[in-house]
């Protein structure tokens, strides 16, 4: 004899008597225009929030650095800072030294990533060692 177990059929509805949070999901799940529109609206927040961070890095780019600081975990010191860089190969990190719109930046590459720290204008040098898996940078 075999035994036999009973599956429940479940009733879904698209017609007249679905419930409106069933025709929501369908209509979300359907709608292909609304991942455009999503994306655009996403793309708006970012570049109106992309205007006061300019405006603040141009008149007080010190807290841009401290932005990025904290961004990457790393601590500001008095003459510098240090950064974390435990689990990256030594030969994919780059620093070069530049200017952008007339301020001093360090450009500091890992691999694929990058990121432009603004530097105090009175600098003359940049020094750089990486110690136990922790990248400092003195000036």
């Amino acid at each position: 004899m075999e035994d036999w177990e009973e599956v429940q059929i479940e009733t879904v509805s698209d017609g007249l008597d679905a419930s409106p949070t069933e025709l929501h999901a369908a209509f979300e799940l359907s709608g292909d225009h609304l991942s455009e529109v999503r994306d655009r609206h996403t793309m708006m927040l970012v570049t109106s929030g992309e205007l006061p961070e300019s405006h603040i890095s141009d008149i007080a780019p010190e807290r841009r650095l401290e932005w990025i600081i904290q961004e990457l975990n790393g601590n500001r010191t008095s003459a510098g800072l240090k950064i974390p860089m435990h689990g990256a190969d030594q030969n994919s990190i780059q620093l070069s030294k530049g200017e952008l719109d007339g301020h001093s930046i360090l450009k500091l590459q890992v691999g694929n990533f990058e990121r432009k720290l603004p530097l105090p204008t009175e600098l003359e040098s940049i020094k750089a060692s990486m110690k136990n898996g922790v990248l400092e940078i003195t000036w």
